[in-house]
């Protein structure tokens, strides 16, 4: 009983700190992949491509009507894990935006845009680590978003694009938080809760301070093949836009039910694919958050 006592409490915790605001450019999930100290994950090295479709639709914040945002975003990424109780985790995406305005009694728009996105940095510390029936382990996570992604993209009449039509938000972001991890013998358990700290860019556009909540569980290996369940949870602030004022259509609450598979060869080539189906959104405005994919290609040593 006391496995599933302490794994819900914990789950319970992340819950409630909910009421920390979150920026809406924010994607959900756990900040590393299940199981990086329970085993799950026991290369030294892995590396690969992901590709996640975004989407969603919101009021227009200038005039009556709506907009519809959708996003491709490929990044490159790799995690080294050179001791047991410490990884470290980069990733570099590339973004394709499509941004559709439908305002009311008038014709739709669509503007489009890619380019090199923000980098970021995470790594995971080892905290505490327990024996036993249910190994538990907890971490400490902590990184940065680097502006790497420009933010100044025009037009073809050379007028600045929207802040969402930006591969990159133009300012730094820092992360903290904590990620549980209980092995038992069907699989491991995972909780987390992370929160990121945005800075404002040079145009005076600042997307909200973040918290990320997060509790998976992730079967154990049958033929190199695992099955994942999670809950992804996010918080988001109102973001300011660029004129000083809050976007009335930003922010809020949603939660996602998440389920995947991962695929590991005996070569060490994998496969990872997730939907992310949102189930509670109390969403600030208008707004409508979407069903979302991810899909990973990648090599572990």
């Amino acid at each position: 009983m006391r496995l599933p006592i302490f794994f819900t409490g914990f789950l319970l915790l992340c819950v409630a700190s909910s009421d920390v605001m979150a920026c809406s450019q924010c994607m959900c999930g756990t900040p590393f992949p299940a199981g990086v100290f329970g085993g799950v994950v026991p290369m030294r090295f892995t590396y690969g491509l992901e590709d996640r479709y975004l989407s969603k639709s919101n009021g227009l914040d200038e005039e009556p009507g709506t907009e519809d945002e959708r996003e491709h975003r490929l990044s490159a990424f790799g995690m080294w894990k050179p001791q047991a109780r410490f990884a470290l985790l980069g990733r570099l995406p590339y973004a394709f935006k499509e941004l559709t305005t439908n305002p009311d009694g008038q014709a739709s728009s669509v503007e489009r845009s890619h380019g090199l996105g923000d980098a970021e940095l995470l790594a995971m510390i080892g905290l505490a680590q327990t024996n036993g029936t249910y190994p538990l382990t907890l971490g400490a996570v902590a990184g940065f978003n680097a502006p790497t992604g420009a933010n100044d993209l025009e037009d073809a009449e050379g007028d600045r694009l929207d802040a969402h039509l930006q591969p990159g938000t133009g300012a730094w972001t820092g992360t903290g938080g904590l990620n549980l991890a209980i092995s038992s013998g069907s699989g491991s358990w995972e909780a987390s809760a992370v929160g990121r700290v945005n800075g404002t860019n040079t145009h005076g556009y600042h997307y909200g301070n973040t918290l990320l909540y997060n509790a998976g569980f992730t079967s154990r290996s049958r033929n190199g093949v695992r099955l994942m369940l999670q809950i992804n949870g996010r918080s988001a602030g109102m973001d300011r836009l660029e004129d000083g004022t809050m976007g009335e259509n930003t922010g809020g609450t949603v939660v996602y039910v998440a389920p995947g598979i991962r695929w590991l060869s005996s070569l060490g080539v994998g496969l990872e694919a997730a939907v992310q189906v949102p189930t509670i959104q109390a969403l600030y405005g208008e707004q409508t958050e979407h069903t979302t994919a991810r899909l990973n290609v990648f090599m572990a040593h």
